[in-house]
């Protein structure tokens, strides 16, 4: 599946972990000019490309009101040399050295389309189907991965208490603790807009939760891998966007789209808004109008980390959302109908990226509707039938 037909050039490797699993002439391991391929035992990555049937892939997440989770990719794949098999000791991936399957749960994965990365993360689960040899069925595997949020997911703190601080620099205290470890290198920290208490962290809290406690109640920000693995954090959206990534028009002058999606629904709105740090005073704001005529829709954040009883004022202002209004949810894209540029200028959107849409009408009034939105996410489905899709929501 390395080329799909207007889809653009994929490659999708696995690092197995280490060092003597150079094979002269192989297809997958015999390659020394294989992108970080490495014979030290360190990120030695091998190219699983060619066994694919689809991916399918997704960060971030689809309703702005949800919290972020750990991005996952689940990949299937046919194996008729059993070379995935965990239990085949003649697997090009399996390390003599140590007796063990190469391609063991938490070894590292990345897709990339044209040398950008669309996903990177790590394998969390195989599920082998040997087949049966009545059917003659070729074996097959389903790799389900997540980014490194899932790692976060599963490391916990040791208690103490930070001092008070920026939410950005909250967000970089945990990550230096060394309980979490967490690697400069791959780290993208937006200076943060709300100063974050010095209150108690208790023995075993959750890395993630914590990030989340400070991007959901706190900074309402985000928090999420990126496309090339590096753990981000953004700021409070401000009232303005940034200029548009990608444009899409459905009038051929822009790059196109295959479907749209509205969300015009009770669920939008937010008439009456709670926030309560640790110790304060609970901050309400409220609409009295929208009440009247949408009943009390209510969202309530207690012990948020701001460390003053204003910053929780201000998050409940900004939470009010009193009128509900029609919006673009989402939008999908097939890369069959789209030019090679429009292609990579999709394929390497992003989590908080700004895209513009412009649906128009051949009834009605008016003629058109133009959107700027933020994305917030992202899912990816290719397989060498339908090609690529995305879907962004």
């Amino acid at each position: 599946m390395a080329t799909i037909i207007t889809g653009g050039d994929y490659v999708l490797e696995m690092d197995t972990g280490f060092g003597d699993g150079f094979t002269l002439d192989d297809l997958q391991q015999g390659v020394l000019d294989n992108i970080d391929y490495v014979l030290d035992g360190v990120d030695q990555f091998s190219e699983i490309t060619t066994q694919v049937t689809a991916i399918r892939a997704f960060r971030g997440k689809k309703n702005v009101l949800d919290s972020i989770s750990p991005g996952t990719m689940v990949i299937q794949a046919i194996d008729p040399s059993r070379s995935f098999d965990p239990y085949n000791e003649a697997s090009v991936y399996y390390d003599e050295t140590d007796d063990t399957p190469g391609l063991s749960p938490l070894r590292q994965i990345r897709l990339s389309r044209n040398g950008e990365y669309l996903f990177k993360g790590r394998v969390v689960d195989f599920a082998y189907d040997y087949g049966t040899a009545f059917t003659k069925k070729v074996p097959t595997v389903t790799i389900t991965c997540a980014d490194d949020l899932f790692l976060l997911s599963n490391t916990f703190l040791s208690a103490f208490t930070p001092s008070e601080e920026l939410s950005s620099a909250r967000v970089t205290t945990i990550l230096n603790r060394p309980e979490v470890s967490y690697p400069a290198a791959t780290r993208d920290i937006q200076t943060g807009t709300t100063t974050l208490g010095a209150y108690p962290i208790s023995e075993g809290t959750s890395v993630a939760q914590y990030l989340r406690s400070i991007s959901d109640d706190a900074e309402a920000g985000r928090v999420y891998v990126s496309r090339d693995g590096d753990l981000t954090f953004d700021a409070r959206l401000g009232n303005t966007l940034s200029g548009p990534s990608v444009i899409f028009k459905d009038d051929g002058t822009e790059t196109a789209y295959s479907g749209l999606s509205i969300d015009y629904s009770t669920d939008q709105v937010i008439n009456r808004a709670t926030v309560e740090r640790v110790g304060g005073t609970a901050q309400t704001d409220s609409d009295a109008t929208s009440i009247t005529l949408y009943q009390t829709q209510a969202v309530s954040k207690t012990g948020s980390l701001l460390s003053t009883d204003a910053q929780a004022l201000e998050l409940a202002e900004y939470l009010l959302a009193p009128t509900p209004e029609p919006r673009f949810s989402d939008v999908q894209v097939s890369f069959s109908a789209l030019t090679t540029a429009e292609r990579n200028a999709v394929a390497i959107l992003e989590i908080g990226d700004t895209i513009e849409i412009t649906k128009s009408f051949t009834s009605g009034s008016p003629a058109s509707i133009t959107e700027e939105l933020a994305i917030e996410g992202l899912e990816h489905s290719i397989d060498p039938r339908n090609g690529h899709k995305m879907r962004i929501y």
